[in-house]
């Protein structure tokens, strides 16, 4: 698909800019063997703990603003995305006190309706804009994960879920409903070839690197239910023609919105 200069900058930032330091860090792959690593460049690492798989994710820094929304949230998809359950998260926030006291609070908000605890992290009391960054970890509910890169010839492409947007109050029920529906497609086993969270660098990026690595194109419709270039934080999953029909009838079941975008080639 031909894309518009407008597009291809917002590509060029949030994802083809950032080549370099894949190829930088190529090497640390072999110190540990990840299941998934600087190699795979997705939206989290996954190695082997035990008889578990751990799914891992680091996110932020976020504005106060997005903090007082869904930051947790925000972080999280990252590593449900990928088909593993958030089991802990480890914060590190910036900032004065009174600015750090609203945050955390937030957070716990966040934490204890999405039933990811915050266990840890780092606090830095600085008279500087406040900010925070979030670390998610995992466990992953597949034998194998569900890459960015393994999109297929004459898959869908479909987005999972509506916008994460709105205040705290709107945010958690929309998540909630989202992970809900994505672990009952897991837990039926429905083969997704590849999947990916819509966030930075909106819609057209998440497309474009998921077709990229995957070595394919796409189509889109002529009309999208949303901007192709705001995050929305629901799911993008590349996906047959049978497999969509069985998400279909889980997300009519759980009232929960999916939307036909396109088309791999």
């Amino acid at each position: 698909m031909k894309i518009s200069n407008e597009y291809q900058k917002l590509i060029e930032k949030h994802v083809t800019a950032l080549d370099w330091l894949r190829s930088e860090l190529m090497g640390m792959d072999s110190l540990i063997e990840p299941i998934m690593g600087i190699k795979s460049w997705d939206d989290s690492v996954i190695i082997k703990f035990g008889n578990k798989k751990l799914v891992i994710s680091v996110d932020g820094p976020y504005s106060k603003r997005l903090v007082m929304k869904s930051a947790l949230i925000h972080a999280s998809t990252d590593v449900v995305v990928k088909g593993a359950k958030p089991l802990f998260a480890l914060d590190a926030v910036i900032g004065n006190r009174d600015e750090i006291k609203e945050m955390i609070e937030s957070l716990k908000r966040q934490s204890l309706a999405m039933k990811i605890p915050i266990l840890g992290g780092n606090t830095m009391f600085e008279d500087s804009e406040p900010k925070c960054s979030l670390t998610v970890v995992g466990e992953l509910l597949l034998e194998e994960p569900i890459r960015d890169c393994n999109a297929e010839k004459g898959d869908l492409l479909v987005l999972i879920g509506e916008p994460i947007w709105g205040t705290q109050e709107e945010r958690i029920p929309k998540a909630k409903n989202l992970f809900g529906v994505w672990f009952e497609i897991l837990e039926k086993g429905i083969k997704i070839h590849a999947a990916k969270d819509v966030t930075k660098g909106g819609l057209i990026s998440t497309v474009y690197e998921i077709c990229e690595k995957s070595e394919v194109d796409f189509e889109l419709e002529r009309e999208t239910p949303f901007s192709m270039t705001r995050n929305l934080d629901n799911f993008l999953v590349s996906v047959s023609e049978r497999g969509y029909e069985k998400i279909l009838k889980i997300c009519e079941k759980r009232n929960c919105e999916i939307h036909r975008i396109g088309n791999v080639k």
